[in-house]
């Protein structure tokens, strides 16, 4: 899933998102990473709110993880920037949470 959402294949990640279980991931890491990338991918379909929603989901999951990785402060920081009006402030709580600047 990582590889096509590098690879700008929304579609295809989030496609093969659809048949995964995170909860059956024993690892925590993996879990949050894997909303990570889900998020990535909602992203790159410019569908905010999903994305905004699943980084939620990733960070209430890991939140050591999603501060950790680089992709995952780029959403956070992505969404902070271009969140509709109406999401703003939480985006802006999550970018703070994750230790992305936000002033």
């Amino acid at each position: 899933m990582s590889v096509d959402v590098d690879l700008k294949k929304a579609g295809r990640a989030l496609g093969a998102a659809d048949d995964l279980d995170p909860d059956v991931m024993p690892s925590r890491e993996r879990r949050a990473r894997l909303w990570v990338e889900v998020a990535r991918g909602h992203l790159q379909r410019g569908n905010r709110t999903a994305a905004l929603h699943v980084m939620k989901i990733a960070h209430e999951i890991g939140a050591e993880t999603v501060a950790f990785t680089p992709s995952a402060r780029t959403v956070a920081s992505d969404l902070w920037r271009t969140a509709p009006r109406a999401l703003r402030g939480e985006a802006s709580r999550l970018a703070a949470a994750v230790g992305v600047a936000t002033g």
